[in-house]
């Protein structure tokens, strides 16, 4: 059996280990765009501020690629599936065979078009080149806008001021990551951005660019305030890679590939898993739980896979943020909101509930009982016989009713 994997990041090696417990003699072929063996993309952050070198990006060694007995072609990029051949053709016009395909192509940074902005004073903050280009213009007491104040424009901006650069963040919404967090919760954390020396520019985005004579850039907002910088980090969302399979019949696009229970996407011996996937929210769990399946099923295992809810964590400076299910609601109809702070301490805790279930959950610098919630979401827990129980600060099983304790304890 001749396996082949589009992308090297995580749920691809979680694929090969998956397809390892099931076949030890298949070959497997993972082709990767990029010149570096998997590494841990959440730690671009800390190379760039210098707290780990290259060695410590690595997600996988190459011990682990030699185990698994796996061959990656390495700077080459996948430029057509041909599902009749079941053959995948590079960029360098070399074609490689398979007998089952995972397509783990990720996301690109999506960039929006900014009028008279040079491509050299513009950088992303998704992949090690990216920062690597970018650490050539972050020196010390350099300025930079960061468009966008989602997880990736936070993590850009906090490592940008740690290495001395000045950064005013730039978010359409009217607060700070507007997916996960709610009114409150952005106040607090815009206060601790504030005080580290960041501006932030709150429902506003870019509208065009001019290069000054002296080199800096002038940036226009849609409001018409004006920005001098050096250099823009654009932080606005990411675009599934489904250039590969858009065309082909059979797979459904919607933003992303559609898949079925089994991670198929609709063509013979294929499956997606990973920021490719329709639906996915960007996480890395999330990755490696649909790689592995993706993994298990390509080598002839049925298994279904069921979707979990997200989960983001995030440390800023200190400040502790973890977030699941739908963590931002406000209070609306068929909504019910239990929630707790100490604003002095930027402490927060938040829950969600539908009817007697919790669907979701916020919390900052109280991140202790984080685990036991999501338990009770993606359990499903009626709530109702201790909901006054919830926002006990040191709740855990034993709180449960004895009828739910007891069934729980038997599982």
């Amino acid at each position: 059996m001749n396996y082949v994997i589009i992308g090297n990041s995580v749920a691809a090696v979680h694929a090969v280990e998956g397809i390892r417990e099931r076949d030890n003699e298949g070959t497997i072929t993972i082709i990767s765009g990029e010149q570096f063996l998997a590494y841990n993309r959440p730690l671009i952050s800390y190379w760039l501020e210098h707290k780990i070198d290259d060695r410590g990006m690595a997600y996988r060694s190459e011990v682990f690629y030699r185990t698994h007995k796996v061959e990656v072609i390495e700077g080459k990029r996948a430029v057509q599936i041909d599902p009749d051949s079941r053959q995948v053709r590079l960029d360098d016009g070399q074609t490689v065979a398979y007998d089952r395909l995972l397509l783990a192509t990720g996301g690109r940074p999506f960039v929006p078009p900014i009028e008279g902005l040079p491509s050299t004073d513009l950088f992303t903050f998704n992949t090690w080149d990216d920062v690597r280009g970018l650490a050539e213009a972050a020196t010390p007491d350099r300025e930079a806008v960061v468009l966008g104040a989602g997880p990736t424009g936070l993590k850009a901006m906090e490592s940008l001021v740690n290495i001395g650069v000045k950064v005013t963040l730039v978010e359409q919404s009217a607060q700070i990551w507007p997916q996960v967090l709610d009114p409150f919760a952005g106040r607090l954390v815009k206060s601790v951005l504030t005080d580290r020396g960041v501006r932030v520019i709150l429902g506003d985005t870019m509208n065009g660019a001019t290069r000054e004579n002296n080199g800096r850039l002038r940036l226009g907002l849609q409001s018409g305030v004006e920005l001098l910088c050096d250099f823009l980090v654009a932080a606005t969302g990411i675009r599934p890679n489904v250039e590969l399979v858009q065309d082909l019949p059979g797979v459904t696009i919607n933003r992303g590939v559609v898949v079925d229970e089994n991670l198929g996407i609709g063509l013979p011996g294929c499956f997606a898993a990973g920021d490719v996937v329709a639906g996915n929210a960007p996480i890395l769990p999330l990755a490696a739980i649909q790689g592995h399946l993706a993994g298990l099923n390509m080598a002839g295992a049925r298994e279904v896979f069921c979707p979990v809810s997200p989960f983001n964590a995030m440390n800023l400076w200190g400040l502790h943020i973890a977030s699941m299910g739908c963590s931002a609601s406000v209070p609306e109809k068929g909504y019910a909101i239990l929630s707790e702070h100490n604003e002095a301490a930027l402490t927060y805790r938040k829950l969600v509930l539908k009817g007697p279930h919790l669907v979701g959950g916020l919390f900052l610098n109280s991140p202790e009982q984080a685990g036991i919630y999501r338990h009770f979401m993606e359990e499903r827990i009626d709530t109702n016989r201790f909901k006054q129980e919830l926002l006990r600060p040191a709740l855990g099983l034993l709180d449960l009713p004895p009828d739910l304790l007891n069934e729980k304890l038997a599982q």
